[in-house]
């Protein structure tokens, strides 16, 4: 045996624990879920020039699956089509909390609507609660689920009136609950409620255990373009080739279209950070309090996922600083060491109620889960399904991408388009941001502006600093080394190939 081989294969493997350990220590944690520990391949079809299906679904997380499973039964051919690999979107990157204790969106949704609308809500949360349940039972899921009792909490005076807001309507609705002062894992605070028959699991499993109850061709890695519709069909615009299909489903985090609908005038984007660590002694509870500093607390196995700082995205372009906050935040309630750090974009609808349902003729929508995309996603599979096939759904009218406009809603849609105008013109006037280092700089190149990124092979990597999307131009995200869009939420990587939408081309380079 050569001993200097050995020597050299030992002294790699000590330098790179070595290197692990110190980035832990200092923070330089993985931008990475804990859920995508859980991924596999699974058997997909191959894309060729023309596809024809009775139902085509874009969006291959749970909101399309959810679709798909629930069309399962039916006499129509179903295809899906994800423009990366399945599961690899919102749902790798949420806390996925199967709860219908929603930090303060019932009162949210009365003050926007009515106390009839807030409680229709509250009801559809209740029964995809249960449709969960049923799910995972009569098919077998293994996904970890535990049953668990939802806290909602505050640490702020201020907070204890909105909690007792939510608490007149769990009473109008005879729903049970208790006072608490105190959360199971001994975090005091100074007022909360406790109610049960919520839950929590892994989402990627239970997205793999409807899939394999469901009867549907997978096209992974094809991107959706443009849609046109002919007489009675639509004919849908991929990277990959063409698709004709009666029917739409879109499904995707952020819709790709503006029309039919105007549906980004309707939401906006809010970022949240989370942190995975690991413990000796997990809690069967969830919780999230309703204080502007947001804590949300669930454990999974021998995890601790501890989720905060959320805000809307035009609000805030200093992603760092935002992430540092959340691991501050943290460090103060547990003296643990951080093994998962992420982000995560919720879209948001400006009357608080997601958007599910036909929005032309034959093409239907499902998006804007206001960051409850577990118990939302799931009404969302039941509602298309009901729909597409002449079947009544209670909640067609509450979830209807074309409700009324109330005032309230006319309000935060201008507040929402402010805020947006004024971060494109924020990102236009100062392009290098006080916050940039040395490895990130904004030029000026023929009169165009360019961002270059500077790699730790002192590699420059050049892009052009604009969103093809509508035209903002970029931030840079240091967590996620990608360049994104303040405004609408699209990134790409450092050379411009774009990772996530609404935004479906590339950067022209």
């Amino acid at each position: 045996m050569d001993i200097s081989i050995t020597i050299n294969s030992l002294l790699t493997i000590f330098l790179y624990t070595l290197t692990f350990i110190i980035n832990n220590i200092n923070g330089d944690y993985m931008n990475k879920s804990i859920w995508s520990e859980y991924k596999e391949k699974i058997k997909t079809k191959q894309f060729k020039d023309n596809l024809y299906t009775d139902i085509l679904i874009i969006g291959g997380g749970l909101a399309g699956i959810n679709v798909a499973f629930n069309l399962n039964k039916t006499k129509y051919k179903v295809s899906l089509i994800e423009k990366d690999e399945l599961l690899s979107g919102t749902t790798n990157y949420t806390t996925a909390k199967v709860t219908f204790l929603q930090n303060t969106v019932y009162d949210d949704i009365k003050k926007c609507h009515d106390e009839e609308t807030s409680d229709l809500y509250l009801k559809s949360q209740l029964e995809a609660i249960k449709m969960i349940k049923n799910n995972i039972k009569n098919y077998n899921i293994d996904c970890d689920f535990q049953d668990e009792d939802s806290y909602l909490f505050t640490l702020e005076e201020k907070g204890i009136n909105k909690i007792k807001k939510i608490i007149k309507i769990l009473q109008n609705n005879h729903i049970k609950y208790n006072i608490i002062h105190k959360l199971p894992n001994d975090l005091k605070c100074l007022y909360g409620i406790k109610v049960a028959n919520c839950g929590t699991f892994n989402p990627i499993k239970y997205a793999y255990g409807l899939l394999n109850n469901t009867n549907v061709d997978i096209y992974e890695h094809v991107r959706a373009l443009k849609i046109k519709k002919e007489d009675d069909k639509y004919i849908i615009e991929t990277d990959k080739g063409m698709i004709t299909t009666k029917y739409i489903v879109t499904t995707t985090h952020y819709p790709f279209f503006i029309i039919p609908g105007l549906l980004p005038l309707k939401m906006h984007l809010k970022k949240s950070h989370v942190v995975a660590s690991k413990i000796s002694k997990p809690y069967n509870f969830n919780a999230i309090s309703v204080d502007k500093k947001e804590i949300s607390i669930r454990y999974y196995q021998n995890y601790l996922l501890f989720g905060g700082e959320s805000y809307k995205m035009s609000n805030h372009i200093d992603y760092e600083k935002r992430q540092d906050e959340l691991i501050q935040n943290f460090k103060k309630y547990f003296n643990t060491d951080i093994n998962y750090n992420w982000s995560t974009y919720d879209l948001v609808s400006n009357d608080y109620l997601p958007i599910i349902g036909k929005i032309d003729d034959n093409h239907y929508v499902a998006c804007a889960f206001n960051a409850w995309g577990m118990t939302n996603t799931t009404i969302a599979g039941k509602l298309i399904s009901d729909l597409i096939n002449k079947r009544n759904n209670k909640y067609e009218l509450l979830f209807n991408p074309k409700r009324e406009i109330t005032l309230k809603r006319t309000l935060n849609f201008l507040t929402d388009n402010i805020n947006i105008t004024k971060i494109y013109l924020k990102t236009k006037i100062n392009k290098n941001k006080e916050f940039y280092k040395d490895n990130v700089k904004i030029v000026n190149i023929d009169g165009k502006s360019y961002g270059i990124y500077i790699d730790d092979n002192q590699k420059e990597h050049i892009v052009r600093n604009l969103c093809p999307h509508a035209k903002c131009s970029l931030i840079f995200n240091y967590q996620d080394k990608t360049w994104d869009c303040p405004c609408h939420g699209s990134k790409y990587d450092i050379d411009g190939n774009v990772i996530k939408g609404p935004s479906v081309f590339d950067i022209k380079k």
